[in-house]
């Protein structure tokens, strides 16, 4: 891998944050699309004992906000560091380094979420033993879908704000 000193990329911390509300929200409605075609969305209500279609989006988009919010910190600190990776400096660019980012991403939340922080929370709270690592394909291509599209939504919103 290529290490550089990178540049500085000095936007404003408002346009970041809206760039990474906006991306996050598409990526939201991008992974409700998988929950809903697969029919898991309300599950993911149950986890949290809410009933209804309403709750499960909500909870999406508050869960995306909070994953999306996290990935660009990371993101955008690894980039700002002196000797930074240069995928991880262009990703702030270019929509496919940012997809790709985001799929190993969507991948890291999926093995700490899916395959065992959901088991564990099911153990402890409600007494029901789950396999660990729990293989879950449906919420696998969902997530790594999130990812793919808030890495790629992250830097095309962040562009479009920087030319105003």
């Amino acid at each position: 891998m290529a290490y550089g000193q990178s540049r500085s990329h000095e936007r404003s911390a408002a346009a970041t944050a809206v760039s990474t509300v906006v991306a996050a929200l598409i990526a939201g409605v991008a992974v409700a699309g998988v929950l809903v075609d697969t029919g898991l969305l309300g599950a993911l209500a149950g986890l949290y004992g809410i009933d209804g279609t309403l709750g499960g989006w909500a909870l999406v988009f508050a869960h995306s906000l909070v994953v999306g919010a996290a990935f660009v910190a990371v993101l955008t600190t690894v980039a700002r560091l002196r000797y930074a990776p240069l995928p991880v400096v262009a990703a702030l660019r270019s929509p496919f380094l940012g997809a790709c980012l985001g799929v190993a991403y969507g991948t890291l939340l999926w093995l700490g979420v899916v395959a065992y922080g959901v088991p564990l929370w099911l153990d402890v709270v409600a007494g029901i033993p789950y396999p660990r690592p729990y293989r879950h394909l449906e919420s696998y291509v969902a997530l790594v879908w999130f990812g793919a599209v808030l890495g790629a939504w992250f830097p095309l919103v962040r562009t479009a704000l920087a030319r105003d």
